[in-house]
């Protein structure tokens, strides 16, 4: 038996759907894939009696979205308010906009949802979601440990400033239609000791509300210059893109000091972008517009971070300086199979051209998303299809083997 079958093998799947003829095809697929256990709920409200009744959760919910008494979404809902959480595969015969919104409604509220299903079932599809779902199933365990909750106090976030143990890994962005490298996006990790690494989720919001942000934003700027030193010297010159926390807009000194950090380094502003979220930009549009246009003014490139999560019109975004456009990985996520996306990524990628903007379409995992986006004209990609954020130990090995993709 090879290892996927035998992961397989020891998958737990509970089918929820209200359809009988369905319900058993699906089932039936399970169990022709190889799964052991394989159990049913005509609803949600039976369904939820067997996840609660269940000593673990079920590795896997395949969940249809209408159905009597108790239907997908509330119990989607409730399922991620327990502490019985699965994985969720959805399943519906309605508009891709819908399923859609209910996947990213699950993934929202922190559950995996590794894909969803538009009736009529295809024996395919299931096989697939399935199979990645089990191939990425460690990884993602993994990536949850590391993602805990650590109760991080003042004393230790300043201390931790003061000791320089804030490190940055490097995600590649990779021009669409040449495959060259186009730059670097520097996120921030804190490196408590060898083998216990803080992801932002865990430290941002609260050097935010202790007032750190300022300084450590000042601290990641710092590593990024100097490793961009350490680069042009191996022969690799990109820009590198550095996020800014909108808490920062509130400083008027900020602006300023990191400007005297920047010409201080000795180099080329241009290769420097400031990412900020779209969100963010709008809540303070004077401050914002103080900030940036003085970064801009420097020459540093400013990326709009996120976009299409937040509420801003075309004719906010035409009065900041921005020079990159970054599409939020909502919106791009699974775009080769959903023709709302497609509408959404295409007028943006069309308003990007007649500004002048460079569009860059961030979370890119699958090879089809991949395939259609550079089909469509999109000029820069980031995600796991190519690289997840690696140490700096690893980038220039990953460089000179002439960036292979990693996914």
């Amino acid at each position: 038996m090879t290892e996927l079958a035998d992961a397989i093998k020891r998958l737990s799947v509970l089918v929820v759907e209200d359809s009988i003829s369905q319900r058993e095809w699906l089932v039936n697929q399970c169990r022709c894939l190889g799964v052991d256990t394989v159990e049913q709920a005509e609803n949600g409200r039976i369904a939820l009696d067997k996840i609660l009744a269940r000593e673990t959760p079920f590795d896997l919910l395949i969940c249809d979205l209408e159905m009597p008494d108790l239907d997908g979404i509330e119990l989607i809902h409730l399922l991620a308010a327990s502490d019985k959480r699965s994985a969720v595969i959805v399943v519906s015969g309605r508009e891709m906009s819908l399923i859609s919104a209910v996947e990213l409604m699950a993934t929202t509220e922190g559950l995996w949802v590794p894909g969803c299903i538009q009736k009529p079932l295809k024996a395919e599809r299931v096989a697939e979601l399935i199979q990645q779902f089990v191939k990425r199933k460690e990884k993602y365990r993994q990536d949850c440990r590391a993602r805990k909750n650590y109760a991080l106090s003042f004393q230790r976030l300043k201390s931790a400033l003061e000791q320089r143990q804030f490190v940055l890994h490097y995600q590649p962005k990779v021009k669409m239609q040449t495959g060259e490298l186009s730059g670097f996006e520097a996120l921030v990790r804190l490196q408590l000791d060898e083998n216990q690494l803080v992801f932002p989720g865990d430290f941002i919001s609260a050097c935010e509300k202790y007032n750190l942000i300022d300084e450590l934003s000042y601290e990641v700027v710092r590593l990024a210059l100097s490793q961009r030193m350490m680069w042009i010297a191996q022969g690799i010159d990109v820009p590198v893109s550095v996020n800014l926390s909108a808490v920062s807009f509130s400083n008027e000194d900020f602006s300023g000091k990191l400007i005297q950090l920047i010409q201080t380094s000795g180099d080329d502003p241009k290769k420097l972008i400031f990412e900020v979220t779209e969100t963010a930009i709008i809540q303070d549009m004077g401050k914002a517009l103080s900030m940036l246009a003085r970064l801009r003014l420097l020459g540093c490139g400013l990326s709009i971070d996120d976009y299409g999560t937040g509420y801003s019109s075309i004719k906010q975004l035409s009065q900041l300086p921005f020079t990159e456009l970054k599409v939020d990985r909502g919106l791009i996520d699974g775009i080769a199979a959903k023709a709302h996306l497609q509408v959404i990524f295409e007028s943006t990628l069309s308003m990007c051209n007649k500004l002048g903007l460079t569009l860059v379409a961030e979370g890119i995992e699958k090879k089809a998303d991949w395939q259609y986006l550079n089909k469509s004209g999109c000029h820069i990609c980031q995600g796991y299809y190519y690289s997840p954020p690696m140490p700096v130990e690893s980038v220039l090995p990953w460089y000179q083997a002439g960036m292979p993709a990693l996914s």
